[in-house]
Formats: structure tokens, C-alpha cells, sequence
């Protein structure tokens, strides 16, 4: 077992300043402080050992080691969600019911994205006929 294991508020602080190149629009999205985030981030590099982000007045930029970080701290916070999830109950489902020639294009790239804004939402598609969608949004009811 690891004896010292991340602070995953730190790992998720220096997400957020990955993502936005900021120290201020990441403590605005974590509804925190700036100092917060810096100390966060603080720890984490000494944790660590190493910098994981290179900073000046003007400009916030990924060391190596940080970019190297970057995509294992995501799955470490991915996974956190995950484990969290177990406990938060049923997974919700959508049903879209649409006809194929109404889909068009656009279908698989929203479901897409609301795949990324909720990962456990259970997204499911049915070209059925029309009579059929329209019979279980009035109902309520799912057709499967």
C-alpha cells in the first residue's frame, strides 16, 4: 500500500490548471480561492518531487513532468468517479425513440456529448415507427 497516496483535491487542482492555463479560472471553477489552488498544487509537486507546472506573471505552462502527469491524473480522478458511483444508486437511463430520417447526422455526436457530461447516463436509441415513439411518450413508458 502506498504510504503517502495523492491528495485527490490537489490532483484535481492541477487538472484544472492544465486545462484552463490559469491559476485563477481554476480556482473559479473549483469555487475556491487562488491561493487555495496554488498551495494545492504546492503539495502536489512536493509530493511528487518534481514541478509540474512552470509559471510566470504572464503565462502557465506544463513542465515535461507535468505533461506526462496529465493524462494518468484524469484517470486517477475518472476512476475515483467511478468507485464513487457504485454508491450513488440506479443509473439512469434515456430513450430517444426518433425516426431514422429525422436522426440525421447531428444524433451520434449529441449522444456523444451528453455521454462526456454524464458518463453514467445509459443512452439508448430506438428507430421505431413513428406510432410506437409517440405511444410510449404519451404512456411514459419504455417500448422495450
Amino acid at each position: 500500500m502506498i504510504e503517502h497516496p495523492l491528495d485527490l483535491d490537489a490532483v484535481q487542482a492541477f487538472v484544472r490548471i492544465a486545462e484552463l492555463d490559469s491559476f485563477t479560472r481554476a480556482a473559479e471553477a473549483m469555487r475556491t480561492t487562488q491561493a487555495a489552488v496554488s498551495l494545492k498544487l504546492k503539495r502536489l509537486e512536493e509530493r511528487l518531487g518534481c514541478r509540474l507546472v512552470e509559471r510566470t506573471p504572464r503565462y502557465v505552462q506544463l513542465s515535461a513532468r507535468g505533461a506526462a502527469f496529465l493524462e494518468h491524473a484524469r484517470e486517477l480522478l475518472q476512476a475515483h468517479d467511478r468507485a464513487l458511483a457504485v454508491f450513488a444508486g440506479a443509473r439512469q437511463r434515456l430513450t430517444i425513440g426518433i425516426s431514422d430520417h429525422v436522426a440525421g447526422p447531428e444524433l451520434p455526436a449529441l449522444i456523444a456529448r451528453m455521454n462526456a457530461q454524464d458518463p453514467q447516463l445509459l443512452i439508448e436509441s430506438a428507430s421505431d415507427p413513428r406510432v410506437t415513439c409517440c405511444k410510449a411518450s404519451i404512456d411514459g413508458n419504455s417500448t422495450r
